[in-house]
């Protein structure tokens, strides 16, 4: 099919200027042409008209848990409570889901089993609709750390299959935890350095995996070929991976001007996942908190605000991810008032913050050669934005503000006017 979309405001995440008014068209998978409106168009084309709206790329998510379920209230009870096969069902509802909200290419960043890898080749495979899906498989975890969320007296084996980490100690395990995701599949490595802001065995101030372990994880994965994804939210933390040579940083709560330095020298990427710790700062007393725990996650909040802003002032590269799913915060949209938060209180413009979750996130998770812009060759991945998220980003998360999705150059979700 030839499809022609007219007299749109594009935004092509390119780093050129939008174009104001402009034609996009679509053959087949690809997209074939971006230029000014009006123009001549292909003949036998189908054209629809977009006046008053924006065509953006189809956004990319870089740090999804699709296993999550929708609402959970307490990630520390989401292991117990939900077996593995209903954590699979979960998934592929969330993908669809995401789909539907414009989200048209994800990274799984810790899953159960192997699911993530299962879903992006279901999906690959045309079997089931959704984003396409960079995955890993379970976070790799010490004792003591990130996924280390149950009581000892429970027998829980950190290696079981059930749970979304899998534990090592030392080197050496930690290398043969990385050969055997790398054998089932994986696209990415996930591993922690620190704990995190609401756990009530490794809090976020906490380092965890060793300077050593991670060293050696993010060699075999190199020699692999597979990228390392790494949960640090301490300043220690993530000058530790960003010496070991990970490829992003998850959440990077307490970046001072060193650990900005070290991020830089090292080429790695951040991915803040702000709105989920704003979620619990500013919503915690509606969810029964006690005073501490709120004035805990609003101080932390505040510091990780001011990190980001560090970061973006630096240059550092800023990938958008959600984290949607768990905490209180269901994948809802998530990723789009991600995205708003990086204008609202990073600083960035309008147009920066685009990019978090287009171009430079679709470059950093592996995708860039065949999504994340609106130019000549690349896949036709695009929404359809009622209004102009350039003038206001908000725009975004107005009701109906995602008009149709385009994946592959077909529409996945809504409806193109004059086509419903």
């Amino acid at each position: 099919m030839l499809l022609a979309l007219t007299n749109a405001r594009v935004f092509t995440a390119t780093g050129e200027p939008a174009l104001a008014s402009g034609v996009v068209v679509v053959e087949d998978a690809r997209i074939r042409s971006v230029d000014p409106w009006p123009t001549e168009l292909p003949e036998g084309c189908v054209a629809v008209d977009l006046a008053g709206r924006t065509l953006l790329p189809g956004f990319v998510d870089a740090h999804v848990h699709l296993v999550y379920r929708e609402g959970l209230d307490d990630w520390y009870t989401f292991e117990l409570a939900t077996p593995l096969e209903a954590a699979a069902v979960d998934a592929t509802i969330n993908a669809g889901r995401l789909l539907e909200m414009g989200i048209t290419s994800v990274r799984d960043v810790g899953t159960r089993g192997n699911i993530a890898v299962v879903l992006r080749d279901a999906i690959r495979g045309g079997r089931l609709g959704g984003p396409r899906v960079r995955a890993s498989k379970q976070i790799i975890s010490v004792s003591g750390g990130l996924t280390d969320v149950h009581p000892s007296h429970l027998p829980i084996d950190g290696r079981h299959a059930a749970t979304t980490g899998e534990r090592v100690t030392g080197p050496w395990e930690a290398r043969d935890a990385v050969r055997r995701q790398v054998k089932d599949g994986v696209d990415w490595i996930k591993v922690e350095a620190s704990g995190t802001f609401n756990s009530p065995y490794s809090p976020g101030d906490r380092e965890t995996m060793s300077a050593e372990e991670l060293r050696a994880i993010v060699d075999e994965a190199s020699d692999k070929g597979r990228p390392v994804a790494c949960h640090a939210e301490s300043r220690r933390s993530i000058l530790r991976a960003a010496a070991a040579g990970v490829r992003t940083i998850e959440h990077a709560v307490d970046l001072d001007d060193a650990a900005v330095e070290a991020v830089l020298e090292a080429g790695a990427a951040i991915c803040p996942t702000m709105g989920i710790y704003r979620n619990l700062a500013v919503r915690g007393r509606e969810f029964g908190f006690a005073d501490e725990v709120v004035e805990r996650n609003l101080a932390n909040h505040r510091r990780h605000v001011e990190s980001i802003r560090r970061a973006h002032r630096a240059g550092l590269t800023i990938i958008a991810g959600s984290d949607a799913g768990s905490s209180r915060f269901p994948h809802d949209g998530a990723l789009l008032r991600e995205i708003c938060l990086y204008v609202e209180l990073v600083g960035m413009t309008a147009g920066e913050a685009l990019v978090t979750a287009t171009r430079a996130a679709a470059t950093v998770i592996g995708l860039g050669d065949e999504v994340g812009t609106i130019e000549a060759g690349k896949r036709a991945d695009l929404v359809v934005i009622a209004g102009d998220p350039l003038g206001r980003i908000t725009t975004l998360t107005d009701p109906g503000a995602v008009e149709a999705v385009l994946q592959d150059g077909r529409v996945v979700a809504g409806a193109l006017p004059g086509m419903g």
